[in-house]
């Protein structure tokens, strides 16, 4: 029997399938980029262990219309239930914090963030990160993406791969919404 969220993320890549994707007769566009943020690796209070992982997530959206559209939010849908963070998993924003959008292209960046304290495969991969935590006293480390997507790309294909985002955009009449299969390029 597949899970609700499951059956959600089989529709959502079933519509959509790649990761650039148009709304509603292309009202609105959107393109992943790669980010130039870092992972955010955070201790747990107790620093028994790494508790999250904040990995960034960059989109250039943009409008087909003359319509007054804006982004609103996002759904964010984990392919591994077990390190979604709950609510408000993901939040993107523009540099300005001006959710209008143009008929340019504007940049949105933010992150999802991964509960990773309870599975033990991933700590053992951030074995080093958390030793360097600890030898330099430090409860919050920031990894380089490159850094990153290099030496953990076990942990992506295997536990981040599949995850799919939802955003949702308002005219002041009706949503556009536009899915996306998230890549960790």
């Amino acid at each position: 029997m597949i899970g609700k969220n499951m059956m959600r993320i089989i529709l959502i890549l079933a519509i959509c399938g790649f990761v650039g994707c148009a709304s509603n007769g292309n009202v609105v566009l959107v393109k992943q980029i790669e980010s130039t943020s870092p992972v955010v690796l955070r201790m747990k209070k107790d620093k028994s262990s790494i508790f999250s992982l904040s990995y960034p997530l960059s989109f250039k959206v943009k409008k087909n219309d003359d319509r007054d559209i804006y982004y609103a939010e996002n759904s964010y849908l984990f392919h591994n239930e077990g390190l979604s963070s709950g609510t408000a998993g993901c939040y993107l924003m523009t540099d300005n914090e001006d959710n209008s959008l143009t008929s340019s292209y504007k940049v949105f960046n933010g992150s999802t963030l991964y509960i990773i304290d309870k599975n033990d495969t991933i700590k053992e991969w951030m074995s080093a990160y958390y030793k360097k935590m600890m030898d330099e006293h430090k409860d919050t480390i920031h990894v380089p993406l490159k850094e990153f997507n290099g030496n953990f790309g076990y942990i992506i294909d295997n536990f981040f791969e599949g995850d799919s985002i939802c955003l949702h955009f308002h005219d002041h009449k009706r949503w556009h919404d536009i899915p996306l299969r998230v890549s960790f390029n």
